[in-house]
């Protein structure tokens, strides 16, 4: 191909999606700044409108998720009916690329016949008549009994480790690696309780998905399964960066190590409780919306749910983030051309698939604000998913166990503990509701 006819190839690709490079100048704009936020100028209230219709296998999508966002995060949302069809209003005017979410299956933005994400042009006044969007299943890889050899599962080091909290805690730990993407995952970490002998000895499942590497929280898995639990920990591989869907298959395999036996046969993975937090909250909804197997309950702490409302209070000048913070956040692109790198980070919109779930945040959080809790909980509740929030006024985005753990994580470390138990289906588990009360000032 010449030169000329390459880059009127190119021309006519950038033409066609609009979002190819809005996280590069994006990112050139906020540089440019010198670090400041890149305040996007506020939108007029408009009276644009999208119309349109939502597929599966041909088949209509009921009371699928609609999103478009303006350029510095905030979302307008509507829902399709019994026929997949949609009508999305009061949108001021700009150029959107439409993402859906729907429950079993893969997000989906329009996309023309390239395959690439495609852009509507909204104006005042006027209706548009959107093209069919056509939705994946979110299903991965199919998982078997072999899965352990096709990736490689390897034992690493096996030690007993001890926490200053609760007093006395202690656990079996063994470090795995495996295998995906031709990656090598050497995240996860399965604690057991420390008297853990008897081969024939059950335990129940409590999966853990910390926002940094497994052995920084090593404190936290020690001190549940000081209290009965099979804590499976693992964390986001830093060679996926920021990507979600990586990072959920990555824990998907590892529960599936779990429930097969692989990671240790005390292993009770009939009924999985799970705990995360900050960046770890989007992977665990990743997970939970591609696991084969149902979650019975998750408690969040200081969770994110929406990166669209969070990236518009940033931009608004709402939240003092960090200058790297900023950065990360202006490298996702804009809203409106990139929605789907934003609803990586907003479970939020598929609340639908969420198991009874505990929210904890402080009010003092300027990392991840309480208002992304706040929204979650009345998302949770609106698709009727049990939820229970515990809000209070001390700490800061991180709360860990250790020497000096303060009397707010005691209490925090009981009433999980209170909760998990009061969901946690293993016979183990009465007891567990009152666990850990003792160090409770």
């Amino acid at each position: 191909m010449s030169l000329p006819a390459l880059l009127c190839a190119l021309s006519c690709c950038l033409l066609l999606c609009a979002s190819c490079m809005s996280p590069v100048t994006n990112l050139v704009q906020y540089g440019l700044s010198d670090g400041e936020r890149y305040l996007f100028p506020a939108s007029e209230p408009g009276t644009g409108a999208l119309r349109g219709r939502v597929l599966y296998e041909s088949a209509p999508v009921d009371q699928a998720t609609v999103l478009v966002a303006e350029p510095e995060g905030t979302p307008h949302v509507t829902w399709t009916d019994a026929r997949g069809q949609y009508h999305l209003t009061g949108l001021p005017p700009g150029r959107y690329v439409p993402i859906v979410v729907a429950e079993g299956l893969e997000n989906e933005v329009l996309r023309n016949f390239l395959g690439l994400p495609q852009a509507v042009v909204v104006a005042n006044g006027i209706t548009v008549a959107v093209p069919d969007i056509l939705m994946k299943s979110s299903q991965g890889e199919p998982l078997d009994a072999d899965a352990a050899v096709t990736h490689e599962l390897t034992p690493l080091e096996a030690y007993t480790q001890t926490s200053p909290f609760p007093e006395g805690a202690q656990a079996q730990v063994q470090h795995w690696s495996f295998q995906r993407n031709e990656e090598v995952n050497d995240t996860l970490y399965v604690y057991l309780p420390a008297d853990a002998a008897s081969d024939t000895a059950s335990f129940p499942l409590l999966v853990a998905i910390y926002p940094g590497h497994s052995l920084i929280w090593e404190d936290i898995s020690v001190a549940f399964a000081s209290q009965g639990f099979a804590v499976v920990a693992m964390s986001p591989l830093f060679a996926y960066g920021r990507d979600v869907k990586e990072h959920g298959a990555d824990a998907r395999l590892a529960l599936h190590f779990a429930l097969q036996g692989a990671l240790d046969p005390r292993i009770d993975g009939s009924a999985p409780l799970a705990i995360s937090g900050s960046y770890g909250s989007a992977v665990l909804n990743r997970l939970i919306r591609i696991s084969d197997q149902p979650f019975v309950a998750v408690v969040l702490l200081g969770g994110i749910s929406n990166a669209f409302t969070g990236a518009a209070a940033f931009y608004a000048g709402q939240l003092d983030w960090p200058v790297h913070l900023g950065y990360i956040l202006a490298s996702l692109g804009t809203a409106n051309a990139k929605p789907d790198s934003f609803m990586e980070y907003a479970p939020v919109y598929s609340a639908r698939a969420m198991p009874p779930t505990f929210l904890i945040h402080t009010l003092e959080d300027t990392m991840v604000p309480i208002e992304q809790s706040y929204e979650y909980a009345q998302a949770l509740a609106a698709a009727q998913v049990p939820v229970r929030t515990h809000y209070f006024a001390d700490e800061s985005h991180y709360l860990q166990v250790g020497e000096e753990t303060s009397d707010v994580t005691r209490n925090l470390f009981a009433m999980v503990l209170a909760y998990l138990g009061e969901h946690c289906l293993h016979s183990t588990c009465t007891a567990l509701r009152t666990a850990g009360t003792a160090d409770v000032p």
